[in-house]
């Protein structure tokens, strides 16, 4: 059984895609309590002393503002944005693919979203962390595949969970109306989409579209 680390798997889509992958895998489920991936000392204490076979980050933090408003009295929420979105991708990948070059195995999926291509008012800086770790990835596969190890993104459509429980229940009507679906995805979607990535080592490097053709 493969030993999985869920990062950011205590809420929004990650506390409903470990309960589903538990029977599958071995998973170990952390938070921001556990160890603060902004924090590359701590990131690499947690990986001394464990090993895993799958990395998946839920990780994130958003804030939405106007461009021209970032100021003095918000600036401080843009960098806390750019440290868990940014640094925090850095130092976790960074500091877990050690053991997994070791064994000469691995895969990594980080949890991208279709903000990384589509442009929305107001997600200006969280977009570009997204649009950041969609680059970030091909060059972690491009250093790694060698290894055995994969790497990956998710680019997230509008899930059952998650970050899409935060719009104001008004327009959700409305964005349904905008996806070829004309519905949000469900957890089992997006679980099968993480077990292709874990089983099939021919996909790797790429930013993969899961958004019921928005």
């Amino acid at each position: 059984m493969k030993k999985v680390l869920v990062v950011g798997g205590s809420g929004g889509l990650g506390i409903q895609v470990v309960n589903l992958m538990s029977s599958k895998y071995e998973i170990t489920s952390v938070s921001s309590k556990d160890f603060d991936i902004r924090n590359i000392n701590e990131c690499e204490n947690f990986f001394e002393e464990k090993t895993f076979d799958v990395i998946i980050n839920f990780a994130g933090l958003n804030y939405d503002t106007f461009i021209h408003k970032i100021n003095s009295k918000n600036i401080e929420n843009i960098q806390n944005l750019l440290d868990v979105n940014i640094k925090g991708t850095i130092n976790l990948v960074s500091t877990g693919l050690k053991n997994m070059r070791k064994h000469k195995y691995g895969r990594i999926i980080l949890i991208s979203s279709i903000l990384s291509e589509k442009n929305v008012v107001g997600t200006g800086v969280y977009s570009s962390c997204k649009s950041f770790i969609d680059k970030f990835v091909k060059n972690v596969s491009l250093e790694n595949i060698k290894n055995g190890i994969t790497a990956n993104t998710i680019q997230l459509g509008y899930f059952d969970g998650g970050m899409t429980y935060k719009i104001p229940k008004e327009n959700m009507e409305l964005i349904k109306k905008t996806i070829g679906l004309e519905r949000f995805g469900n957890i089992n979607e997006l679980v099968k989409t993480i077990d292709f990535l874990i089983d099939n080592e021919y996909v790797t490097g790429i930013n993969l579209k899961v958004d019921g053709s928005l």
